[in-house]
């Protein structure tokens, strides 16, 4: 004879265990598309933009951030709720993590002067996307940028690079401090030191 009793207690918590999960999930879901619902889309001009300086990381090596911007992000044109609630200084971009929604600023779209520093925009919020923070994302890009064509020689002078320089030296300063280039990019080649 089999305990029914027994059963009938691992049933009813096999159902409330699934229905918890279910709430969960909704929760989660009723959040995200909170998220999403209370910004605004880009416009097709915009997209075009973005995915010109996503196709442009994916030419230059950087296929694992590529394909998170192009086929995981969900890009808005202005803040959701959330964003809108938190101070924030001036920001080409910002990521909700784990949500992977990037809101993209009109200064994104205004002063990079090409895909080419559209890209470094994007090579950082590719970096939030895998959770990483603002120190990390900022040395990445910085780091990187030479794979890019983001180079002081071409850039150095636009409002882009010297943001960007501004905020990498805030955030990850060890950059920046070198016995061979005092208080200056220790990132830069030594050849490009010389003159």
């Amino acid at each position: 004879m089999k305990n029914t009793s027994s059963d009938g207690l691992w049933l009813r918590l096999g159902r409330r265990f699934l229905i918890f999960i279910a709430v969960c999930i909704g929760a989660v879901g009723i959040f995200y598309a909170s998220l999403i619902i209370t910004a605004s889309s880009l416009s097709a001009g915009e997209v075009e933009k973005v995915k010109n300086a996503t196709l442009y990381l994916e030419k230059h090596g950087f296929i694992n951030e590529a394909y998170l911007l192009r086929d995981v992000a969900t890009y808005r044109s202005n803040d959701n709720w959330l964003n809108a609630s938190v101070p924030k200084e001036t920001a080409f971009a910002a990521t909700n993590y784990p949500f992977a929604i990037i809101t993209l600023y009109p200064d994104y779209f205004t002063y990079p002067e090409d895909d080419v520093e559209r890209s470094a925009i994007l090579l950082h919020e590719a970096r939030h996307l895998k959770g990483y923070g603002e120190e990390e994302a900022y040395e990445f890009v910085w780091r990187n940028k030479k794979y890019l064509g983001w180079t002081e020689e071409e850039y150095g002078q636009s409002v882009v690079w010297q943001n960007i320089r501004k905020q990498t030296r805030e955030y990850a300063p060890n950059l920046f401090v070198c016995d061979f280039n005092a208080l200056r990019d220790c990132t830069a080649e030594s050849s490009l030191l010389d003159h």
